[in-house]
């Protein structure tokens, strides 16, 4: 019993001290919101709508057609781009249009290229990179092959246009440097980055995977061997726990995945933390879920490890929410039963 409670008191310090770390990170990490879509020519280019905003379009260059993406600036904006890779071989080169760029089109290698009329040019090779970098946040390792930051000299529209002579191959574009995430946008994250991996060339069964192994293994174990008796609401937090934990294990096979032939710096750290913050939050909520009858101190934090784990992402929204759901059905089941006594002992 001793033992139990100095582990409770552990796990609950730990986790404290991890989500400080975790909300302190969050201001230096830089995180894009990511994007779809192609455009193969001025007329159907595709349209950013925000370009100060930090994004980065997932996409594939194939069959040597130009991919274009517009946006509209105002003068002495400022342009931040850059291109993405995961093929070490593909080198996209990137293409700016736009109105006060130079007009000298001889650097323009690409005959296909449609230019609007008053528009000049600023076109960039993309390099060759030795190392993969290493990206803390999804995590994910690419090849940073161009990266460009300036500023616009007149208002206007914009375009991207990204080629390669290299053959085909995934890129990335990136584009804008103000990190910011609209509520929906921050708790899809989870599935983003499941698109993302899948976009890198991982299957999504592979991507899911171990917490497919911890959600379906852990019911099994309990159902075969511990037997614990738990009632409707135990057996949602149950649940809810194993995906946190599959969060987890998720983010620690993607790291290991992220770091094979990459170069990574001290924001490594930001991963473990992706990685302990939801299996801290796994075993305090499997220790609640365990117990039959919580007070309404306990509920409360149970309800509060539901809500950290949704803005945390741990497991994938669905988990976060079973663990809310079980606080409710002890709720309710409570007041069903105070009503029921009241009944009882209420005179005929």
């Amino acid at each position: 019993m001793h033992f139990n409670l100095q582990l409770a008191k552990l796990i609950s310090i730990s986790f404290v001290i991890v989500l400080f770390v975790a909300i302190l990170l969050f201001s230096i990490v830089y995180a894009h919101v990511p994007l779809q879509g192609e455009g193969y020519g001025i007329e159907d280019a595709v349209v950013i709508n925000e370009p100060l905003k930090s994004w980065v379009i997932y996409t594939e260059y194939e069959d040597a057609q130009p991919l274009y993406y517009k946006f509209d600036l105002l003068a002495n904006d400022r342009l931040k781009t850059g291109l993405l890779t995961v093929d070490k071989d593909f080198i996209p080169d990137l293409t700016i249009l736009g109105p006060g760029l130079p007009d000298d089109f001889e650097e323009h290698f690409h005959e296909e290229f449609e230019i609007p009329e008053g528009y000049g040019l600023l076109h960039i090779h993309g390099e060759k990179q030795a190392n993969k970098m290493y990206e803390p946040f999804t995590p994910s390792s690419y090849y940073m092959v161009l990266d460009l930051d300036l500023k616009v000299n007149e208002a206007g529209t914009y375009f991207l246009v990204v080629d390669a002579t290299t053959g085909s191959g995934k890129v990335g574009i990136v584009l804008g440097y103000i990190e910011s995430f609209t509520l929906v946008e921050w708790l899809k994250v989870p599935f983003d980055v499941a698109f993302i991996h899948n976009w890198e060339g991982q299957d999504y069964l592979i991507i899911l995977l171990p917490m497919i192994i911890i959600v379906v293994g852990g019911l099994l174990i309990n159902g075969y061997f511990f037997k614990l008796s738990l009632d409707g609401s135990q057996i949602l937090a149950f649940a809810g726990s194993l995906t946190y934990f599959g969060s987890g294990a998720i983010v620690l096979h993607q790291m290991i995945i992220a770091l094979v032939g990459s170069t990574y710096n001290t924001l490594l750290f930001m991963t473990l933390i992706f990685i302990l913050l939801p299996v801290l939050l796994g075993f305090s909520i499997i220790r609640k879920a365990t117990k039959r009858d919580l007070s309404i101190g306990q509920e409360i934090r149970l309800l509060l490890y539901g809500l950290v784990g949704l803005f945390f992402w741990a497991g994938y929204i669905v988990g976060p929410i079973l663990v809310i759901i079980s606080v409710l059905v002890k709720v309710i089941k409570r007041k069903k039963g105070n009503m029921r006594r009241t009944v009882e002992m209420s005179p005929l």
